[in-house]
């Protein structure tokens, strides 16, 4: 190949070493520890000696219990999904259409359920709604049952228990999206159709809703996604009928074909669900001609609005937290049953939790995989993030795509994939005394498995960030530093990076955060004591026989948890600002 076809084509494809060189290390990396896992899963449940079958998957589709499993998941996502949207949009109306006394501190609120996940929140339900919890002590106080004759309310709604509880954690995606969405809308548009003479309900089904349905989808998606293939809640809530929870209880089948058939299902109903979803609200959507400059003004809230905006406002806070201030309460009780509040207060469980031959090695750890998995997210994103933003190059926009794609693929298929694609590959290498350490060994060592299973699984939220980040600056310096003779990474490292440093702390602390306290790929990974992470050691807790001592320990563990995900939290909004709600879309 001649020079100058060599030069037409780089210019063409905009593929020269500059961009070559990252983006083989970006693809080998994504295709080896998520293209290959889902491959691998594809080749268990679809392939025999024999060639291609579907028997495997026809196998799980005959079984009673995997369609109710499968019905189950469904009607989890489509329930709280509605649930939180109608919880979301007033909420989101009321924020960007009013201006009313305290707004600022009840949206702040409005995000607490984002400091729990509900796979804790779980035991703060059980304080509240068992048999000897808050619910029937206090209408039993009131007169109205009989404490002998209690209803366990947590074991016998247990459904209903799992859909509020996602509910409740996971309104807060949904209400950001729904800000930005109802923020982005050209206040003209809805003026033109008051003037001629659209009445509320009409000019929000005709103008507003329309105009929002990429925002809404944006949260609906991941929404329904998120509890549709949630394991943590189903499991605290012993509801086992579900697709999450029937395939953790075959793990130790990884590399059998029929729990293989039941992860293929669950993923190829993640992908008709997005995609079916996408077209069908793409299909009547509505354009504006540009984006809206500003946000709405919004019209300053009477006495009678403000007190509305006031009682919905902390109607909502008031039950989001009550898991919350459940598991508080629990880790600082003393025996504390049948009674609306603890009779004892006591510090020990704390004590414990910090001392516990399981929980402080499990803190540990926790924190070694979430910091390790958070600088190879750096690394990565800001790779990512320099060719979305300051290259042009044939197949970018399905780089974008393929770095996004952890989002929609539930961390219960990822981690599967991991266990039966890598356990045998890390077995043999063991046997041929190739690898003595075992990091590609679940049973082993599952340290590397678990690093890069929460680095992929939050690769989004750094890449989001960074990208935010390097659109906000101007590439005159960096263009300057390398005409005056500084290499690409002394570029990268000594101008990019500090450019971008607020971008990447944030990014970098929901990552560590959410990585701390990640529960698919910590319950299935983790299989040996020495390695369990936070999440699997509050699990285990949770579950060693109910013993009311180790049940408020995993609480006091949950609190620690709390804490720590607030002040992430907290930090990430400060240096994020209103582009928060942007790293939590499909």
């Amino acid at each position: 190949m001649s020079n100058a076809m060599v030069a037409n084509f780089v210019r063409r494809t905009g593929w020269n070493a500059r961009t070559v060189v990252p983006l083989a290390v970006i693809v080998a990396m994504m295709a080896f520890f998520l293209v290959v896992p889902l491959a691998n899963v594809l080749k268990l449940a679809l392939w025999t000696s024999d060639g291609p079958t579907l028997h495997y998957v026809a196998n799980a589709l005959r079984s009673s219990t995997n369609r109710e499993g499968i019905l189950n998941a469904l009607l989890l996502g489509i329930i709280t999904t509605a649930a939180t949207t109608v919880l979301s949009m007033p909420l989101a109306l009321a924020n960007v259409r009013l201006k009313f006394a305290g707004k600022g501190l009840l949206s702040a609120m409005l995000l607490v359920p984002m400091i729990l996940p509900p796979f804790v929140g779980a035991i703060g339900m059980r304080q509240l709604l068992g048999p000897q919890g808050v619910l029937n002590a206090a209408l039993a106080a009131l007169g109205l049952v009989d404490p002998a004759a209690a209803t366990d309310w947590f074991m016998e709604h247990r459904f209903l228990g799992v859909v509020v509880l996602q509910t409740l954690h996971l309104y807060p995606i949904m209400y950001l999206n729904l800000v930005a969405a109802l923020a982005n809308i050209d206040p003209s548009l809805e003026d033109a159709a008051r003037n001629l003479g659209a009445s509320r309900t009409t000019l929000f089904r005709r103008v507003t809703f329309p105009l929002m349905v990429p925002g809404y989808f944006a949260g609906a998606i991941l929404v329904f996604l998120w509890s549709m293939t949630d394991l943590g809640t189903p499991l605290m809530f012993e509801f086992r009928d579900v697709i999450a929870v029937q395939i953790f209880n075959s793990i130790y089948e990884a590399g059998a074909p029929d729990p293989n058939a039941l992860v293929l299902l669950l993923l190829a109903m993640v992908a008709v669900i997005y995609y079916g979803a996408k077209l069908i609200l793409g299909r009547g959507g509505h354009e504006m001609m540009a984006r809206s400059v500003q946000a709405p003004a919004g019209r300053r809230a009477g006495a009678a609005a403000t007190f509305a905006c006031w009682m919905l406002f902390g109607a909502v806070i008031l039950a989001a937290a009550m898991p919350h201030l459940m598991v508080i309460l629990t880790s600082f009780s003393d025996q504390w049953s049948g009674t609306v509040l603890p009779p004892i207060l006591t510090t020990a469980h704390h004590r414990e939790a910090l001392s516990h031959d399981l929980t402080l090695p499990s803190i540990r750890n926790s924190f070694f995989y979430s910091l390790a998995a958070t600088g190879l997210c750096a690394v990565v994103a800001i790779w990512v993030a320099q060719l979305l933003v300051r290259r042009r190059f044939l197949g970018r926009h399905l780089l974008d795509a393929m770095v996004m794609l952890p989002l929609a693929i539930p961390g219960l298929v990822l981690a599967f994939g991991y266990l039966n694609c890598y356990y045998g590959i890390g077995k043999h290498l063991v046997d041929w005394g190739l690898w003595s350490r075992n990091y590609l060994y679940p049973e082993a060592n599952p340290i590397l498995l678990l690093i890069v299973a929460y680095a992929v699984r939050r690769l989004p939220y750094m890449v989001r960030s960074a990208v935010a980040g390097l659109q906000q600056t101007s590439r005159t310096l960096e263009e300057a530093s390398l005409n005056v003779g500084a290499s690409p990474l002394r570029t990268l490292l000594r101008i990019t990076v500090p450019l971008v440093a607020a971008n990447l702390i944030a990014g970098g602390i929901l990552v560590f955060t959410f990585s701390m306290l990640e529960v698919s790929d910590s319950l299935v990974l983790a299989k040996t004591r020495e390695f369990y992470p936070l999440t699997k050691a509050i699990w285990q807790m949770f579950t060693d026989e109910f013993r009311t001592f180790q049940y408020a320990v995993s609480s006091a563990l949950g609190v620690w948890a709390m804490v720590l995900l607030a002040v992430s939290l907290l930090v990430s909004s400060r240096l994020l600002g209103r582009k928060m709600g942007a790293i939590f879309r499909a």
